[in-house]
This record gives structure tokens, C-alpha cells and sequence, in this order.
């Protein structure tokens, strides 16, 4: 038996260490490294489970080609030649006749490792293929954070074991951040309390001291209400606002119409609680904040990150031991990312996609038509939001696809090609948090499994076969890998990294020595550089009309607890530990729906239906539905996915989706909707 250290690759703030045990050559069972900093021996139920992942009977063994229609999933073995003179031929075929730009890319979060998630680049670049901007997750938030605070970079989340007051404000750490709620634990056996914020109790808001309910999308008019009884009760600090912050003037001027009457209209969140709540906060010796990425994934979703950031302006809580506030570490990484992407290998500006709004990329006439797609590390026939239109894209029969996949997903069973890749068990990258500030190198603990190749060599062999001679196709993953590496780098971190040992490049707490890192130098209420970029320059709520009639219901599709997202669909065990795909509803709002019992119901909007189990628990308030998970349609009683329901419409910033931002209705089924459903 063997015991050899790995890193989860998964679409997680945590990246965990892992303990993998190898016996035989097979990964029998995996454990936390109890010596990582941060992650401290604690793994997750997903990952506990990895070894049934890696192992699992939908896993993809051998390049195929497509004999069924699209859609259905029928495939025939050939060899890995076979597949990459197909491809080539095809790929020649469409550049000559359309160009380079009628060749697109989908690249998931299915692998967070530099080199394996960003390989494509180069070759994409080097063929001129359209490109993709915005995401599925948080590029709103990314960019509503930087405009306050200038880098993804926010207070040590360690630092949280000696708060005495931590608000988790849309976010469900139980299931998504675990390792930083337990650094919280030390502070709560200290007299530290908990405060939640969210539209519907969560497994985190259940162990709150305080849950705050709110309306979705209303999070910038809840900060905005803090502020404004922070500012009239004589809570700021003024000498930190003085020396850290700009534009307080102007943010003093537009406060005054923020009062906790007029914030409970909008949010839900009585007035009362809106004046405890803020006086909770300004009155806590160390208040921190720790964000969710779910408050981006709406129409006001980059401001609503950008106003709760200035929130900690005005008490000085970012300088405070245990205080401030995060969302990203990512910007802590000085990392020279692009010796992978190469960017200097695109010979023109290419056309720009945006990538929630795959659907209409696919369908709309455009010149050139995408006629090509490469799917990464992602399940698009899932994940993306209006499946009606990404599915009959996927299905034209003059869209040829390449998929590289690790199991027989639905996005796979779309493929004219379907490749099998590697799990990061069978591979060597690199991995960078975004929710703790450790770097690491994972070797491969285990051969692949059947013929699988990871996504270094397919597009590095596809590369070469393309006749393409530059080096970043040819040298070793290794020597990829130290290139990644900055100058400032001492022997003592790269000889930790080469060991496979995590590494922090650069102390955190670096960023706020002084002030903060942005071009003021200070943490910015007014921001010269929104008013550039055409929004208004201080926090603000904006009212939005929705524009359509899609129902009376906020449906909410945050994460499930076992199976997080699509990528552990394929572990029968966490499936049976989520149950069935579930909604939850409040008792009222199905009563007066006919609804009385838990039960199958339909639930619908002009984009389509989906069948799922109502759970009547009040965890949802009323007006709001919760749907946590997105299961395989080979899961689901009608074969529907969740995201036939939400819209492609973009965020206010980033060019992200506003997948917690859509309205739908539900209603009992009727005994004929319930023939050719499958029982789950």
C-alpha cells in the first residue's frame, strides 16, 4: 500500500490536499493531508468518495466516433489515430472553407489546474478560433470586488478563527467552504457569533446565530441600509476612512435615502433587523465578511459584490486582526500564466462569444457560423443556462463536435467525437486556490485508466498533427509547469513545490500594507474607473424590470451539498446520499397551489418544464423556490434538465449569468404527465 499526495481539481475555494491510497496500482480509498495549512486533513463526502469516481462504470475509456443521432448517445470504438485524423481533416475542412473564427471552445470548471484548464489556448489561438468571454460562475464578481478593492485579493481567510463576528453573506460554506468554517469554530468557542444572509436556509444558515432572509438580488440595498445607520449613528471610522478610503463624501450624499424603512420595501428584511444588523456590525471589535459567488449570478450581480466590499471602508475592518472581508484569493498568485495560454500566438484579433449564451452562439446566422466546437472540461448540455436552445444547437447536424470527456455525460452524447480523458488521479498539473492563498504541484498517483489522455496531450498531439512546431506543444508538462513559476520565487518555495508540498508565494496580508492595491492606493467608495467603463461610479440598488411574464416563483439552483455540480453525477452513492432532485417550497405557497403533501410537481416557465420533488419546509420563504443541484437527465423522472428554466441574460458586469435570477411557476402533476416518467 502506497500513500501519495494528490490535489482535488474541483470548482471549489477549498483545493484540497489529498492522501490517496494506492494498492495494486488502483486508488482504493482517499484522505485529507492532515499537513496542509489550511485544509488540515478534512476532505469533503464528494471527495471521500473519489476512488467510486474514478472507477465509475460512466466512465469514458476509448476515443469513439459517433453511429447514432446526436443526442443518443451511440458510439463505436476506433483508435486514438483514427480520432485525430478525423479531427484534423475536419478542423482543415472548416478553416479553409469559413475561417478560423467558425471554430469555437467550451471550457468548463471540470478541472481547475493551470496547465490541464488552459492548454487549449495556444492551439485555439494558433488556428484563429473564436473567442470566449464571461462564465457560467462569478466573472461579476471578480470585476464588482476590483473596482473597491483593486485585486481579487481580501483578509487571510484563516484570520477568521479570531473574528467576533463573521457575516456568511450568500454563500453556503457547509457545502462549498468548509475548511474556513472550521477556522470559524475557534473563534466561536471564543463568544464570536454567526450571521447569515441568504434567500432560503441552507445547511450554513441553519447553524447561524442569526439568519437574515432576503429577497434575491436586493443585497446591494441591504449594504447600502448598513451603511446608512452606520453613517447617521456616529459608527464610521473616520480617521481609517480619512487615510484608506476614497470618495466618502460623495457615498455620504446618496445614503441618506437608504433608511431601513425604505430598505425593508425593497429587500424584505425588516427595518428593525436592518438597524441590529448594522449596528451588530459597526459595534464588533473584528467584523468579517465572507461572499458568496451566488450573489453575482444575477442582473445587478457585480454591483451588488462592489457595495457590500465598501462596507468594511467604514469601520477600518480590513486592517483589523480577524475583520475584513473576502471573496477571492486568486489575485494573491503571481504566476506567469502565460507561458500556458500564449496569447502571442493569436495572429489577429478574433471574434468574441459569450460564453453563458452558448445557445444563441450555435444557432444564430452569424458570419462565420460556428461549425466547430471543442467541449473541455465542461458539460454545456447541463450546465448552461436555456438548455431548449443549447440542446438544438448541439443537435445540428452541421455542427461537428469533439468532446473530451472523463464520463458519458449529456453534453458527450452530443459528440461526433467523443475522447476519454484523464481525472487529475491519472494526470500532472499545477493548482492555484481561489479561496485559500497555498500553491501545489500533483503528480499522477495511477496510470490511466483504459485509453484515456489528459487535456496536456490531446492538445499538444493535435497540435503537432496540425503541423504546428511551437514549443509549447512539444516540451515536458514539467518544464510547462516552471515556467509558470514568478522570478520572485525562492530556492526554499520552488524546492517545497517541486516536492509536491504547498507553497505561498506571497503573504496576503502584502496587499493592504499601506493601503490597498488600487490606483488611488485606497479602498475606493467612488470609483473613477466605473465612470469610465459607463456604471455609476458609487454602490448603488437599481430597480429591473423583468421584461417578461415567465411566472410568480424566484427560482434559485444553488449547488447541492453531495454532488455539488454536474462533474459527480456519476457516483451512485453521493446520488443516493442527494436522494431525488428536489425543490423547495414554502407550505404556503404550495397550499394555495393545491399542493399539501411532499410530491412530484412540474415546474415551468416559457423556456420549459421540468419534473422534481417538492419539499414543503419554510428553508425557502415565500415567493422563492430552491432547486439545489444539477442532476444528469438520465437522473431525472422526465429526462429534463434544471436549466431548461433559467435565462441567458447577462450580468451588469463580466459578461456572466444570472442563473439566480429567473421567475418560474409550479403546479401539481396530472395523471398523463405522469405516464412515461421515470421513477427516481
Amino acid at each position: 500500500m502506497q500513500e501519495l499526495k494528490t490535489v482535488c481539481p474541483h470548482d471549489c475555494p477549498d483545493t484540497c490536499s489529498i492522501i490517496a491510497k494506492v494498492e495494486d496500482g488502483k486508488v482504493v480509498s482517499t484522505k485529507g493531508d492532515a499537513n496542509h495549512p489550511f485544509t488540515r486533513g478534512a476532505l469533503c463526502t464528494k471527495v471521500r468518495h473519489y476512488d467510486e469516481r474514478i472507477y465509475s462504470p460512466d466512465r469514458v475509456l476509448y476515443p469513439m466516433k459517433r453511429v447514432g443521432a446526436k443526442g443518443e448517445g451511440v458510439f463505436q470504438r476506433i483508435t486514438w489515430d483514427e480520432a485525430l485524423h478525423a479531427i484534423v481533416e475536419k478542423l482543415q475542412n472548416t478553416i479553409d472553407t469559413y475561417g478560423g473564427e467558425s471554430v469555437h471552445h467550451f471550457k468548463g470548471s471540470g478541472t481547475m489546474g493551470l496547465i490541464q484548464s488552459n492548454i487549449h489556448f495556444p492551439f485555439l489561438h494558433k488556428i484563429g478560433a473564436s473567442r470566449a468571454r464571461g462564465g457560467l460562475c462569478c466573472p461579476a464578481a471578480g470585476i464588482g470586488w476590483k473596482y473597491t478593492v483593486g485585486e481579487n485579493v481580501g483578509n487571510r481567510p484563516e484570520s477568521v478563527a479570531h473574528t467576533d463576528l463573521l457575516i456568511v453573506w450568500g454563500m453556503n460554506m457547509a457545502s462549498t467552504n468548509m475548511h474556513m468554517l472550521a477556522f470559524y469554530q475557534q473563534a466561536k468557542k471564543n463568544g464570536a457569533k454567526m450571521i447569515v444572509i441568504d434567500p432560503y436556509r441552507h445547511r450554513t444558515a441553519k447553524q447561524a446565530d442569526w439568519f437574515i432572509p432576503i429577497r434575491p438580488g436586493t443585497d446591494a440595498a441591504l449594504a447600502l441600509g448598513m451603511m446608512h445607520v452606520l453613517v447617521e449613528e456616529g459608527m464610521t471610522d473616520n480617521d481609517y476612512i480619512e487615510k484608506y478610503t476614497f470618495g466618502f463624501e460623495e457615498l455620504k450624499k446618496e445614503l441618506p435615502r437608504y433608511t431601513p424603512e425604505y430598505v425593508e420595501e425593497i429587500t424584505g428584511v425588516p427595518a428593525d433587523d436592518v438597524r441590529k444588523l448594522a449596528r451588530m456590525y459597526g459595534q464588533a471589535r473584528a467584523p468579517f465578511i465572507r461572499m458568496g459567488m451566488g450573489l453575482s449570478r444575477n442582473r445587478r450581480g457585480g454591483m451588488i459584490v462592489r457595495t457590500i466590499a465598501c462596507l468594511p471602508g467604514l469601520i477600518g475592518a480590513f486592517h483589523k486582526k480577524g475583520g475584513g472581508a473576502l471573496m477571492f484569493t486568486t489575485g494573491v498568485f503571481p504566476l506567469r500564466t502565460e507561458a500556458v495560454t500564449r496569447p502571442d500566438l493569436l495572429p489577429k484579433p478574433a471574434r468574441v462569444l459569450d460564453k453563458v449564451r452558448l445557445g444563441h452562439s450555435l444557432l444564430e446566422e452569424q458570419e462565420p457560423p460556428v461549425t466547430f466546437l471543442f467541449v473541455t472540461g465542461g458539460n454545456p448540455a447541463l450546465s448552461c443556462p436555456d438548455q431548449g436552445a443549447v440542446r438544438k444547437g448541439l443537435a445540428r447536424e452541421n455542427l461537428f463536435t469533439v468532446v473530451h470527456e472523463q464520463f458519458m455525460t449529456d453534453t458527450a452524447k452530443f459528440a461526433d467525437i467523443l475522447l476519454p480523458a484523464t481525472t487529475s488521479f491519472e494526470s500532472y498539473d499545477v493548482y492555484q486556490s481561489f479561496g485559500h492563498t497555498y500553491f501545489q504541484k500533483a503528480e499522477p498517483v495511477i496510470f490511466p485508466i483504459g485509453e484515456a489522455w489528459s487535456n496536456h496531450d490531446f492538445y499538444c498531439a493535435l497540435a503537432r498533427k496540425m503541423g504546428f512546431a511551437d514549443d509549447v506543444f512539444t516540451k515536458p508538462i514539467q518544464e510547462l509547469a516552471l515556467e509558470l513559476l514568478p522570478d520572485t520565487i525562492t530556492d526554499a518555495q520552488k524546492e517545497a513545490f517541486l516536492a509536491g508540498e504547498p507553497v505561498e508565494l506571497v503573504e496576503i496580508e502584502k496587499f493592504f500594507e499601506g493601503g490597498f492595491p488600487t490606483s488611488s492606493g485606497k479602498l475606493e467608495f467612488y470609483s473613477e474607473q466605473m465612470a469610465r467603463d459607463g456604471y455609476p461610479p458609487l454602490p448603488t440598488y437599481s430597480e429591473i424590470e423583468d421584461g417578461e411574464d415567465e411566472g410568480d416563483l424566484h427560482l434559485l439552483t444553488p449547488p447541492a451539498h453531495y454532488t455539488l455540480n454536474t462533474s459527480f453525477g456519476g457516483v451512485q452513492s453521493l446520488r443516493e446520499k442527494e436522494g431525488r432532485p428536489t425543490v423547495r417550497i414554502h407550505p404556503e405557497d404550495a397550499k394555495v397551489r393545491g399542493i399539501t403533501e411532499d410530491g412530484w410537481v412540474k415546474v415551468y416557465n416559457d423556456r420549459g418544464s421540468i419534473r422534481l420533488w417538492a419539499r414543503l419546509v419554510e428553508d425557502a420563504p415565500r415567493g422563492v423556490v430552491a432547486a439545489e443541484g444539477v442532476w444528469w437527465t438520465a437522473h431525472v423522472p422526465d429526462g429534463n434538465p434544471l436549466n431548461l428554466l433559467p435565462s441567458d441574460r447577462l450580468t451588469d458586469m463580466g459578461w456572466g449569468s444570472t442563473l439566480h435570477d429567473n421567475r418560474v411557476r409550479v403546479r401539481k402533476i396530472n395523471k398523463e404527465e405522469e405516464v412515461g416518467c421515470r421513477e427516481v
